[in-house]
């Protein structure tokens, strides 16, 4: 019994955040690891409607064989993966901000900072040729 009572302290002591994403982390999608990465992300901004950049960055995603794993535009958000030179599994989060009318910011994140480098590289030069930068 008393160790039933301290796995139950434990759990409720460490925290609603982990808590509520461990069954993200169990299936597989949590973008807790991205979403803490944003404070290093490499970003750029465009002029455009949010729902026709993020579009774009799906289309680009798909044209440069990225595996779009998790997206949601409303959000703003995707989880692009097979990136060349990282493992398969490595995750690149690309989150969408609203600026002011009419301006998008575009943040990537990753634990790995070769594969975000490698995604900004393409992303970046493309949505530059479809939107302009600001």
């Amino acid at each position: 019994m008393k160790k039933l009572i301290v796995i139950f302290s434990f759990v409720f002591c460490s925290g609603c955040a982990t808590l509520w994403d461990a069954p993200k982390n169990i299936v597989g999608f949590s973008t807790k690891d991205m979403e803490d990465a944003r404070s290093e992300s490499l970003y750029q901004s465009y002029q455009g409607d949010f729902l026709g950049i993020f579009q774009a960055i799906i289309e680009i995603a798909n044209e440069n064989k990225y595996y779009v794993f998790s997206q949601d535009e409303v959000r703003g958000m995707a989880i692009i993966m097979n990136i060349p030179g990282a493992v398969d599994t490595t995750e690149v989060g690309v989150f969408l901000t609203s600026l002011d009318t009419g301006n998008v910011k575009v943040e990537l994140s990753s634990r790995s900072a070769p594969a975000k480098k490698t995604v900004a590289q393409v992303l970046f030069l493309d949505l530059g040729k479809k939107f302009k930068k600001i």
